[in-house]
């Protein structure tokens, strides 16, 4: 038996070794890959009966808009019926919501007066952890069933006041109301879990879209009267309200998602640096200050709020591989007043 030239039985081997592979192997996979392509996932089909606080506030409004979209049966817990919800959402007052037996699959907790609405006077301060621990408390005690998830906002106040530390989500905080303030809120949600709930608690920063903190700088800034406050060195913690709607989406969708997140953009900024682009996407200058004193007149202790803001990392969504829609500030920024 001659082989004067074997190399080319290895030609032959490569090709049949290769077709075999693809008739055994691709062929099916591809035929398989296009038959569930058909077929629709899990969320796709699954309609859940969510309850919603908050519903009429900044983020609620986009969220239950979301909801309703995705063919979901949206419950909101009011204190009176609000003519500004869709005629969609079921409005549950406390009594008829102890009325229900149901199990909701999930409760998404938005509602609390706005912290930087007002000076915190003692009545504030009341008005303010009313708002949000006791009428979480409320819900939970009204419920006949627990949720099977629960989706809890808090801030990035719970750090509380530190312009040099960096915090991530198991940072141990510094002292102050805002921080005493989420952490007996974030203590309320937490209470589900000995209920059997999955609980996701997500710490906001300042959320951007049309409406809410926007709202109210806009037209000092268009007027050309934004700048820097308190020199501008402090961190301003942001995120596109996209991103708030994409997260909490995500949390009921994947049930990895557990426990405390720092829902803010993973791109740090000044405050300084905030007032430049926030000036630049109104074609305005951004040049007159504020200083620190003349806030801690008319705003007392919540002027903190205002100059001492900290360093927030969002180390468990990035570990999570959420993907932000919004990751630069001046991006998020023109596409909120594309929207007006």
């Amino acid at each position: 038996m001659q082989c004067k030239k074997p190399f080319k039985l290895v030609p032959k081997l490569i090709k049949k070794s290769f077709l075999t592979y693809i008739l055994e192997v691709i062929d099916p996979l591809f035929i398989f890959i296009r038959i569930m392509n058909f077929i629709p996932v899990e969320k796709e089909l699954s309609s859940m009966k969510i309850l919603v606080s908050g519903a009429t506030g900044f983020i609620g409004q986009s969220l239950t808009k979301k909801l309703l979209n995705d063919s979901h049966e949206v419950f909101a817990y009011v204190r009176k019926v609000d003519n500004r919800l869709d005629k969609k959402i079921h409005q549950l007052t406390l009594p008829l919501l102890s009325e229900i037996n149901e199990q909701f699959d999930v409760f998404i907790n938005l509602a609390g007066e706005n912290i930087a609405g007002k000076a915190w006077s003692e009545k504030r301060k009341k008005a303010l952890y009313d708002s949000r621990v006791t009428l979480t408390d409320n819900i939970k005690n009204a419920l006949n069933q627990p949720p099977k998830l629960v989706i809890s906002m808090s801030a990035v106040g719970f750090y509380g006041l530190s312009i040099n530390d960096i915090f991530y989500e198991d940072t141990p905080p510094s002292s102050g109301f805002a921080h005493k303030l989420c952490a007996a809120w974030e203590q309320s949600a937490k209470a589900f879990l000995n209920d059997g709930a999955r609980v996701v608690i997500f710490r906001l920063g300042v959320v951007l879209g049309k409406g809410g903190a926007l709202a109210k700088m806009r037209l000092p800034f268009k007027c050309g009267a934004g700048g820097p406050i308190a020199g501008g060195k402090q961190w301003f913690s942001w995120v596109h309200i996209d991103d708030v709607i994409k997260a909490i989406d995500e949390a009921i969708q994947d049930k990895s998602f557990s426990g405390v997140y720092n829902l803010v953009s993973p791109q740090i900024v000044q405050q300084g640096q905030f007032a430049r682009l926030y000036a630049n996407s109104l074609n305005r200058p951004a040049i007159l200050p504020t200083p620190r004193w003349l806030l801690s007149i008319i705003f007392g202790e919540m002027a903190s709020l205002l100059t001492e803001g900290p360093k927030i990392i969002p180390k468990r969504l990035i570990d999570q591989n959420f993907c932000f829609k919004y990751k630069q500030l001046d991006s998020a920024l023109k596409a909120v007043e594309k929207s007006y």
